[in-house]
């Protein structure tokens, strides 16, 4: 049996660690003089970045052909110390890679353990399609459902490898943030007029390429090659395509706009009408309050840093 020593929630400086853990997600990355590992754990706890150094004989090499041999998803024992590193607690591991050369039996371990999911999956996806049948426009609303529909995961995908909602159900989660805070921009803000069934129907679909973009791997989500070469926002367009004419034309580009502007002035097309600058600013707030309330968690009370690991923004715990 392997036996679940260390939990996310318990690595603190200093800490020395050997336990399972799954593997996420992996990296090779450059270094002065060769190269390491970069890895993001999970627990039924939480997630952690681990670096694997390697030890001083192990040269670039090395360390590539042991990249090669990490299959994500999968459960492995993990041996090294806490550090900080950048103002953030981070694994290092120098001496226990032959710990990582072969995944733990799921036979010897309680999957329970091991699933990061702290959101009520079934809860959400019941609000998420109260919010979609809440859409009066026919077409719209049978435009956001299908194309829920047919991305298959929405409900249990991570909403990002690590940062933000990187979890199960995460993507979901985030969506029905998204809605509710476009929603209330709506509602709050005086003499802004805007159409509400285009506003729920962009704010659902925004980030519907995600679910696209990651697939079941061992008792995880792996990220497909999708994601970084073409881009959440691109997968998205092109399955919205196919729904073309289940709306009026207007309403139809004025959907596709929230889904390609929702990443703001800074992304390749800036939001344009009240409801694309709606759904941005609500995506960023959910998104930056999720960041900094786990960054806020990872830190005793008077703790601050200057830069938290998921949101880069300095965060202080009271």
């Amino acid at each position: 049996m392997a036996e679940k020593s260390v939990y996310v929630r318990d690595i603190r400086e200093g800490l020395q660690v050997d336990s399972p853990f799954v593997i996420d997600a992996a990296e090779l990355r450059e270094k002065r003089g060769g190269k390491y590992i970069l890895l993001t754990l999970s627990d039924r706890t939480g997630r952690q970045i681990c670096r694997v150094w390697g030890t001083p004989e192990s040269d670039a090499a090395a360390i590539e052909a042991l990249y090669r041999t990490i299959r994500t998803g999968e459960i492995y024992r993990i041996r090294g110390y806490a550090k900080i590193f950048n103002g953030n607690c981070e694994i290092n591991v120098n001496d226990g890679i032959s710990h990582l050369l072969n995944p733990v039996p799921l036979s010897d371990v309680n999957i329970d353990d091991y699933i990061y999911a702290p959101v009520d999956c079934a809860g959400v996806a019941a609000a998420l399609r109260r919010v979609i049948g809440s859409i009066e426009d026919d077409g719209i609303r049978r435009l956001t459902a299908s194309a829920v529909s047919e991305a298959e995961g929405f409900f249990e995908v991570p909403a990002a490898v690590f940062r933000h909602h990187d979890y199960v159900g995460g993507l979901a989660e985030h969506t029905l943030e998204t809605v509710r805070l476009a929603c209330a921009c709506a509602d709050t803000v005086a003499r802004t007029a805007m159409n509400r069934d285009v506003l729920v129907g962009g704010a659902v679909l925004h980030d519907i390429g995600k679910a696209l973009c990651f697939r079941r791997q061992g008792i995880s989500f792996a990220v497909l090659p999708d994601y970084d070469l073409i881009g959440h926002t691109t997968v998205g367009m092109n399955l919205l395509s196919r729904y073309r004419g289940f709306t009026d034309p207007a309403s139809f580009a004025h959907i596709l706009h929230i889904v390609q502007s929702h990443h703001g002035p800074h992304g390749e097309v800036a939001p344009r009408t009240a409801e694309a600058w709606a759904v941005h600013l609500a995506d960023r707030a959910s998104a930056l309050l999720r960041e900094v309330s786990d960054d806020v968690a990872e830190l005793a009370s008077g703790e601050g840093r200057k830069k938290g690991s998921r949101s880069g923004e300095p965060v202080y715990r009271f």
